[in-house]
Formats: C-alpha cells, sequence, structure tokens
C-alpha cells in the first residue's frame, strides 16, 4: 500500500512539471509570436554599385635628384644662423657663421710671416744676383717664403670653412642646432635640395605587383603631419623582390611641404573594380555567425549572411550575400529578428557617392 502511495505521488510531480513546462513554452511561443507581430520603424536604402579603385598603402622616404648635406668642415662654436626652415636660398648666400676670432688671428700672424719672408727673400734675390751671398742663402730665403705662402693660404681656407654658403640655388631644411652650439666635424647643419625634383622611393606588397605600372597616381603623407600631402605619378617599379617587398619610385611635381630624408606614408592607385556591390559599414551586423544584414522583403525583415571585402571610407564592400536593389535596413537593425513586421521608411541617398578605395598595404 505504501508504494503505490509513492508512485502516486511520483507521477503528481511529474504530471504538473510537464504541466509547466507545457504552459511555459506555451508562453515563449506567445511572446516570441507577440513580438514578431510587433511592427517596427526602421530605415532602408536600396543596395547599389559603385566603380572602386584598389589602392595600396606602403612607406618611403623623399629623395632630391639635387641636393647637399651641409657639413661643418672644423669644430667650432655657432654665432649666426642666416635661415629658416624652408626658405628659398641663393648660390653663395651665407647660411651659417662659426666662430671666426680664432682664425682671424692666425691668418694675421700667417700675413706678417709672408711679409717678412718676402722681404728676406727679395734682398737675398738681390744680393745673390751681385754674387754677395751663396746661392743657397738664397734658396733657403725663398723657401721659407714659399713655406710662409701656403700657411697663409691654408689658414684663409679654414677660415673660408667657418662660413657655410648655399653652393647652388634651392630650398634649405630645418637645422637641429643653435646660435651658442659647439659642432663638431662632420655634423649635418642642414640640407639644400632643389624643389622642383623631388621623388619618392617607398616600397609595396609583392603579392599586387602585377598592379603597379608606371604612371599611377600615388598620394604622400607626412607621417608627421598627415594632413599634409601632395599628388605624383609612379616612375618606377623595381623587376625585383626583396623579403616579399617591392621597391617604386614616383615623382613629386608639387611638393613645397616635403623635403628629402622625410619619411613619409604613400598610398597608390592601382586596378579599378566596376560595379561593386558597397553597403554601409554601419548597417553591418558582426557576430559569431560572421557578417550579416537585414533587408526588408513584403514588409518582413530577413536576415542575410554576406561575404564582405575591403572597408573604405564609412562603406564596405560585399563580395556576396546581397544583391542591387535589395531593401537594406541601415537604421533599426540593432532590434530586429527576422520574420519580424516592420514599416520602412526609405532614408535619402547620400547627395554624392563616395568612390574612396579600397585599401591594403605594408605594416
Amino acid at each position: 500500500m505504501k508504494e503505490k502511495c509513492i508512485s502516486a505521488i511520483v507521477f503528481a510531480a511529474v504530471t504538473l512539471t510537464l504541466v509547466g513546462c507545457n504552459q511555459e513554452n506555451q508562453s515563449d511561443s506567445s511572446s516570441h509570436k507577440q513580438h514578431l507581430s510587433k511592427v517596427v520603424q526602421v530605415e532602408t536604402r536600396p543596395v547599389t554599385a559603385r566603380t572602386l579603385t584598389e589602392q595600396v598603402t606602403g612607406y618611403g622616404v623623399v629623395k632630391s635628384h639635387n641636393s647637399v648635406a651641409l657639413k661643418s668642415l672644423q669644430t667650432s662654436q655657432i654665432t649666426a644662423i642666416y635661415f629658416e626652415a624652408g626658405q628659398a636660398v641663393k648660390k653663395g648666400q651665407l647660411l651659417v657663421q662659426f666662430d671666426p676670432a680664432a682664425a682671424k688671428a692666425k691668418v694675421a700672424r700667417d700675413q706678417a710671416q709672408l711679409n717678412a719672408t718676402k722681404q728676406a727673400w727679395l734682398r737675398q734675390k738681390e744680393l745673390v744676383n751681385k754674387g754677395v751671398v751663396a746661392r743657397s742663402t738664397y734658396d733657403e730665403s725663398e723657401s721659407d717664403y714659399k713655406q710662409a705662402l701656403a700657411q697663409l693660404e691654408q689658414d684663409e681656407s679654414q677660415l673660408t670653412e667657418l662660413a657655410i654658403k648655399a653652393p647652388f640655388d634651392g630650398v634649405i631644411s630645418q637645422t637641429d642646432f643653435h646660435v651658442g652650439d659647439v659642432v663638431t666635424v662632420g655634423n649635418t647643419l642642414a640640407t639644400l635640395y632643389t624643389p622642383d625634383q623631388l621623388s619618392i622611393e617607398y616600397q609595396l606588397p609583392a603579392a599586387q605587383k602585377q598592379n603597379y605600372h608606371l604612371d599611377q597616381t600615388v598620394t604622400v603623407y607626412s607621417e608627421l603631419t598627415p594632413s599634409e600631402h601632395a599628388q605624383g605619378t609612379v616612375s618606377y617599379v623595381s623587376p625585383n623582390i626583396a623579403m616579399g617587398l617591392v621597391t617604386l619610385k614616383a615623382k613629386l611635381p608639387d611638393a613645397k611641404k616635403f623635403s628629402p630624408g622625410q619619411n613619409v606614408k604613400v598610398v597608390q592607385q592601382t586596378r579599378q573594380l566596376l560595379q561593386q556591390v558597397t553597403i554601409p559599414t554601419s548597417s553591418l551586423i558582426t557576430n559569431i555567425q560572421g557578417a550579416q544584414v537585414f533587408i526588408v522583403v513584403n514588409n518582413k525583415a530577413r536576415l542575410r549572411d554576406v561575404k564582405v571585402g575591403q572597408y573604405y571610407d564609412g562603406y564596405v564592400q560585399i563580395l556576396s550575400g546581397l544583391a542591387v536593389g535589395d531593401q537594406l535596413v541601415i537604421n533599426g537593425q540593432n532590434y530586429l529578428r527576422t520574420d519580424q513586421k516592420v514599416e520602412a521608411t526609405l532614408a535619402q541617398q547620400p547627395t554624392t557617392q563616395s568612390s574612396q578605395p579600397a585599401t591594403a598595404g605594408t605594416k
């Protein structure tokens, strides 16, 4: 009798549990149906296609066809700097003056020594012509005079080295030195270059070498101030590959903001991609399933898996999963479920279709 009672209690408990689960499932199903029946306001925009221009990013350095590093030939103190960074200078213009006091004193002493030896040599010349002194005495005085002349010329040359002048017309770079600094032999004071003959030597990934051609457009950006940029054209593509990179060169016809030796970022436009499907990046949903978007079909939301390509300027390239003309949800997609009823408002198209190219590059 006791065993029958226990079995009845267990049966009743299981029955109640199953009834509760059934009611809960019915409640969840009812809630889901209610959610799907709720109309959600969304904004849509027809999917469009456009022509993209691929571009590849690399890094390089500015070079000049005609440039010279102005170096210190002596260890001396700077007493004056007569230029500013980016200034146009003329051939022969004084740029940097070092302390000339000691060198001038040496030249003055040499000049006095030269005058004395010259007078002695001229007297000995007279005397040797008269046969009063031996020829060896005359030769010795002549040697003293020539040595004094050579010493004067040497010290005058060293005095000249203390005044750094422009060897040709050009633009001067900035200097890291200041008045009062003591500069040692070989220190580079600044670089003088011709601004209309600048070029960029840079490297790009070899994987896309077949897309690199002469006369392609490049945009050069300063690494220190990215807002400063200039455009040029490819003038050289190396046939060789080193460490997975290809070396290229580009001419810069207008590069007043750049100077030789400056590190730059180079963006090269390569091939065009016709009729590429693109959507706003903000409409893309990314999760563990991958990339997805919502579209509207017959006033219902439909979730689509998409394969994305390059990202650029607020848009993303769609390689598969969408077609031109699909009504893409661009606002309100975060609150949708598939098959949910929606009330779609057509969003205004952008005034200009951006064609900023997709980007790939070196790190």
